[in-house]
C-alpha cells in the first residue's frame, strides 16, 4: 500500500507505483496513484465480494469440465 517513485528513462520522468492484493498500479502522476490507493482502501468490502465471485466462477466453470469436453487444464 505504500506509494514508491521509479524514475522512467524512456519517458524521462518520476513513475509512481502501488501494489495492494497483486493489483499494480502506476502512473506518472502521483494523484491518480493516490485516488487508486484509496479507493481500493475505502471499497475493500466490495473488491472482496468481487474477488470471491470470480473465485466461484472459476471453480464452477473447472467443475463442469469433462473427460468427454477434452479439457487438459490450463
Amino acid at each position: 500500500m505504500v506509494i514508491f517513485k521509479t524514475y522512467n528513462t524512456k519517458f524521462n520522468c518520476d513513475w509512481f507505483h502501488c501494489e495492494i492484493n497483486n493489483e499494480h498500479y502506476s502512473s506518472p502522476y502521483r494523484e491518480n496513484v493516490e485516488l487508486w490507493r484509496d479507493d481500493k482502501l475505502i471499497n475493500a468490502d466490495y473488491y472482496k465480494e468481487l474477488a470471491d465471485l470470480n473465485d466461484k466462477a472459476c471453480a464452477e466453470y473447472y467443475a463442469s469440465k469433462t473427460r468427454s469436453d477434452n479439457y487438459t487444464g490450463d
